[in-house]
């Protein structure tokens, strides 16, 4: 292993993880980018894990936090974008767990409230008010949100608008 390619890799990995938090996998494919050899990768990656610098457990939670606030998304999309970043898929859904399901369900009934329909529900004929449901449901299908908690916030909603 030469020295300076590791010093290079090192330098790479550190200016990479400089602009955002990164997964290993992230790292990995920067690196591999840049056709570092797959032993000095690995000795990179190793040193970042052992400073602390690389923990897919404690991105994956940040990671979440903040997707799930910031944009309202939903477990089903937050699962996703994970594993698009390379998180592995127990790492993500032990993240996943600290969601609560009631914050789940305020968050899809907040993105619903400012798509619904400000009709009087009671006027529309059962064709409008199937469209009107079905588009909600999309919306929040979308933003990844279980078809249980969608169907709860249809039912609130409609509840609501009684």
């Amino acid at each position: 292993m030469k020295r300076l390619d590791l010093e290079a890799a090192r330098t790479v990995a550190f200016h990479f993880l400089g602009y955002a938090a990164r997964t290993k996998a992230e790292i990995v494919q920067r690196l591999a980018r840049d056709e570092f050899p797959e032993g000095i990768i690995a000795t990179v990656v190793a040193e970042l894990e052992a400073a602390g610098h690389l923990n897919d457990e404690e991105f994956a939670r940040h990671w979440l936090e903040d997707r799930a606030d910031r944009k309202g998304y939903g477990k089903v999309r937050l699962r996703a974008e994970l594993r698009r970043k390379g998180v592995d898929k127990e790492t993500a859904m032990e993240a996943l767990e600290t969601i609560a399901d009631d914050d789940e369900f305020r968050r899809a009934l907040g993105a619903a409230e400012g798509k619904w329909s400000s009709e009087d529900l009671r006027k529309l004929d059962y064709a409008s008010l199937m469209k009107e449901k079905n588009r909600i449901f999309g919306f929040l299908a979308r933003r990844g949100f279980s078809h249980q908690t969608i169907k709860k916030v249809l039912d609130g909603l409609m509840e609501n608008s009684e």
